[in-house]
């Protein structure tokens, strides 16, 4: 963890990671570790940052095409709630759950303090049909299309890793590497032992090198790559012809690209197009961070003052990064995507002995709509349900954006949708809702507590109708249920014995509780 309440979430690893061969996986910074080496769904699961106990993020989020509800006028004493209500158009969505524009509630045991002031979103149509979807692999149009929008239709090309003494580096590329190293030293990184934990030596390392640099040439040796995009599902998992990497050149900027359809076939099922800034995908992963907490939980954000001095300098604007991302969707051929919601996120860059700021930006999360309704968005990927042996992570498409522009696409696990229910599904009245709600939200938070006198503060600060990916929990198929749910979000803010704070969540892509809206069970 970088600090308390910092968001770890990691892009992607395909997304920043080259292909390295012969010498050049001996070069390797972190352990020679090669990017098409995958472990255990665990392993996996871990390198992308899934750990959903600390996640924090700025709260920027954008209304979409679905529209704020105004629903039909209820008694207090029915909803539980106050607040000004109006009548809602007969016959949809907002008529039948009966649903308040804000839920407004209290309630305390001796660990567990809940207060709910929270507007509450419901999609603007007639009925709501669960869908099914299928994950598919990313197709040759897939590619075409996004590369023509974020390319420009670029050719691909690649270092000759051969003809460059098999490293694919400039000998002035592995003198520099080498000086970084020497640096190291300096910061207190003894010569004589281990790196990086490698069986080399510090010293071994740079002497190694230099004496690659005796052999590599003064210029880059590059050939094209061919665009073509394959997923041949009898061939094993990793397969490289499944997967397409290269560069791509647009006014002189160097961008990495990566369509990855390799592990679609084992127990995890995982593709990936990934469209990068080649200055800023070697050096580490785009991180969210909670920058608009800082000021009310200083101790609990782990913000810097390089970071937070960045970040309140940077020029770019949520709203108008938010439009660009629409825009972009819309000239790919995208619409079924629109943003839901978007954070701040910085990049760094990983010595032995410090972590280094490189960029700062925003990312914009984006999600499907679905005949007006929205898949909702949370940073939960999704795990393995019981009985399962494929992890298939929920779809995802983010775009990053820094002053220069879009630094970052990333495309995870597309679907295909088809109707499940020809007809609209019935909805619980939002009165039954909030009551399991409330009941359960006080029972699912008692288990949390590390130490004797912890306690835990939840502000409900959202409330919103959507769509949920349930997975099918036996078979190998990538198929799976999209039905309403309601998302309960908002903060999370834990305490000891003393009253101080220990931690605090506050992201409105954290689930604090999701709800069946068809029969109230708890979606986890």
């Amino acid at each position: 963890m970088l600090g308390k309440g910092m968001t770890e979430r990691i892009l992607s690893e395909s997304s920043v990671a080259g292909r390295m061969t012969g010498k050049a996986e001996k070069m390797a910074g972190r352990g020679g570790k090669d990017s098409r080496k995958r472990g255990s769904v665990a392993a996996v699961a871990a390198a992308l940052g899934l750990c959903g106990c600390m996640l924090a993020g700025c709260g920027d989020a954008l209304q979409t095409e679905e529209e704020l509800v105004i629903p039909a006028k209820q008694t207090e004493e029915e909803t539980g709630t106050t607040g000004e209500q109006a009548a809602a158009p007969a016959g949809s969505v907002a008529a039948q759950v009966q649903a308040p524009v804000r839920y407004q509630w209290e309630g305390t045991s001796d660990k567990v303090s809940v207060t709910a002031d929270a507007t509450v979103v419901v999609p603007d149509v007639e009925g709501i049909r669960t869908k099914k979807v299928t994950g598919r692999a990313f197709t040759q149009e897939d590619y075409d299309r996004v590369s023509q929008t974020l390319l420009g239709g670029s050719k691909l090309w690649e270092r000759d890793i051969e003809a460059m003494a098999g490293c694919g580096f400039t000998a002035e590329e592995l003198e520099n590497m080498a000086k970084q190293l020497e640096a190291e030293k300096e910061n207190g990184v003894k010569g004589d032992q281990p790196y990086a934990g490698k069986a080399e030596t510090l010293d071994e390392q740079i002497v190694y090198y230099r004496e690659l640099a005796k052999e590599a040439p003064r210029e880059a040796v590059l050939r094209d790559v061919q665009a073509v995009v394959v997923y041949d599902a009898s061939l094993p998992e990793g397969a490289e012809a499944n997967w397409l990497s290269g560069r791509a050149t647009v006014d002189g900027r160097d961008y990495l690209v990566n369509l990855d359809n390799s592990l679609l076939t084992g127990e995890i099922r995982r593709a990936v197009f990934s469209v990068s800034d080649a200055e800023l995908s070697g050096s580490w992963n785009w991180l969210t961070v909670d920058f608009a907490g800082r000021n009310e939980y200083p101790d609990s954000v782990g913000i810097d003052r390089e970071l937070a001095g960045r970040l309140e300098a940077m020029q770019l604007q949520p709203e108008t990064v938010m439009e660009e991302a629409k825009q972009k969707l819309a000239e790919m051929g995208m619409e079924e995507y629109v943003p839901y919601g978007g954070e701040y996120c910085f990049m760094s860059a990983l010595s032995e002995t410090q972590n280094l700021l490189k960029e700062v930006g925003y990312i914009v999360h984006c999600s499907r709509m679905e005949e007006g309704v929205p898949v909702i968005y949370t940073h939960e990927t999704g795990i393995m349900p019981e009985g399962s042996s494929m992890w298939w992570p929920q779809e995802e498409l983010n775009l990053v954006y820094t002053e220069e522009g879009l630094a970052c696409f990333e495309w995870v696990n597309p679907w295909t949708v088809e109707e499940l229910s020809a007809e609209s599904v019935f909805l619980m009245p939002f009165a039954e809702v909030q009551n399991i709600f409330q009941d359960m939200i006080m029972k699912k938070n008692l288990d949390e507590f590390s130490e004797e006198g912890d306690t835990i503060d939840i502000q409900v600060t959202g409330v919103r109708l959507g769509y949920r990916r349930i997975q099918e929990a036996e078979g190998m198929e990538m198929t799976a249920s999209l039905i309403p749910v309601w998302n309960f979000q908002g903060r999370k803010i834990c305490r000891n014995e003393t009253g101080e704070i220990r931690y605090v969540i506050d992201n409105e892509y954290e689930s604090l509780l999701t709800i069946n809206a068809m029969d109230g069970t708890i979606v986890e």
